[in-house]
């Protein structure tokens, strides 16, 4: 048997508070990749799945008690608990305080954690620079109790709605939704990328893009100067415009574009390095990404590999323009590098199923192509 003193250290520290919080997120494309997806039965799944909300309501959050009768009535299998255990279990580590941890369920107790107390800390300033605006003593001669008609203070009161309005809407026109909501998910979950080291700067605003691929791209496409702020409304529609050109139908569903603003904020140019590795991934790829979040993680892992492929070939870690790539004007959907496009028509040729019409128009051979003459035949021969 095991000794208590071999088995790693839980997982989630014991103070880790997230009540208040009654679920947690489902990352469905590491769900749909998982073995637990591919290998389990129904019901062995329908356990598994038990087993992560009875483990995100226990303290401390993402373990479940190493108890046989426990887990049998927590997975809902009742007497079928053994026939189900190992593949319901899958994720599930034992740590030195006897709790089962799951790996991935406590990747997200931490993120939540970590949004909660910063939400709590933005309520906490917020407070403070209501009362400094208001300037005076507001403690009520209760003591500190709760407030009521009889005992509260009349600086409080006075334009006390007016001015938490005022400064919830200059926030809402200085930021868009998206930067505050990335803000919180970015910090916290396990990145798939390096994190940065930027001295000085606010760790809660700094995105985990990789190290080498944060430093400015000298010669910009377009100068800082003539972008609008990078936190504004007008730049979050600025990026997700032109990513959105260059995206197939199908990719990126949801609204939060934050991730791949500040894939730009950090230092990787929007046209020379952005938009070329997004059009090189929709090559490639055949399952479509669905969040901003996936793709920005994708993107910045892709440019960091062609940085480094740049520097060993002894060339500038970034392109110097974009004319430096032979590309093909798809109208709407923007400049294609020569590249992705043989691409496309390598993988149409091996199936014809493969082929983006909403991109491309009609397939090869068909009248309507948007693909030059000359790419086909080159392909072809």
């Amino acid at each position: 048997m095991t000794a208590q003193t071999d088995l790693p250290a839980p997982l989630i520290p014991a103070d880790t508070d997230i009540t208040g919080l009654p679920g947690f997120m489902l990352n469905v494309e590491r769900l749909f990749a998982s073995e637990l997806w591919a290998l389990s039965t129904g019901e062995e799944f329908k356990a598994a799945l038990a087993l992560w909300g009875r483990a995100w309501q226990q303290s401390p959050a993402g373990s479940l008690p190493n108890d046989e009768r426990l887990l049998a009535a927590f997975s809902g299998a009742g007497s079928r608990w053994k026939k189900v255990r190992e593949m319901a279990l899958r994720g599930f580590v034992l740590c030195s305080d006897n709790r089962l941890y799951h790996r991935v369920l406590c990747e997200d107790v931490l993120r939540a954690a970590k949004h909660k107390d910063l939400r709590r800390e933005r309520t906490a300033a917020a407070t403070k620079a209501r009362l400094a605006k208001e300037g005076g003593d507001t403690t009520p001669p209760s003591g500190g109790k709760k407030l009521n008609g009889i005992n509260e203070t009349a600086s409080r009161n006075e334009d006390r709605h007016e001015a938490r309005n005022v400064e919830r809407d200059d926030d809402r026109n200085e930021v868009r939704h998206e930067n505050r909501n990335v803000v919180v998910g970015a910090t916290s979950r396990t990145p798939l990328r390096l994190p940065i080291d930027k001295t000085g700067q606010d760790k809660t605003l700094v995105r985990d893009i990789p190290a080498t691929a944060c430093e400015p791209v000298p010669g910009a496409s377009a100068a800082a100067s003539d972008r609008p702020a990078w936190n504004s409304r007008e730049n979050y529609d600025r990026v997700e415009r032109r990513c959105r050109e260059v995206l197939p139908s199908g990719w990126v569903q949801d609204f939060a574009v934050g991730p791949m603003v500040m894939l730009e904020r950090d230092g990787l140019d929007l046209e020379r390095e952005i938009v070329p590795a997004i059009l090189d991934l929709t090559a490639n790829r055949r399952v479509p990404i669905r969040t901003w979040t996936l793709l920005a993680d994708t993107v910045a892992q892709r440019i960091q590999a062609q940085r480094a492929s740049r520097t060993a070939e002894g060339l500038a870690p970034t392109p110097t323009a974009v004319a430096d790539v032979p590309s093909v004007d798809l109208g709407s959907h923007g400049l294609w590098p020569e590249t992705s496009i043989r691409s496309w028509i390598a993988r149409h040729r091996e199936n014809p199923r493969n082929w983006d019409e909403s991109v491309f128009g009609p397939p090869p051979g068909q009248p309507g192509c948007k693909v030059p003459p000359r790419l086909l035949i080159g392909e072809a021969a």
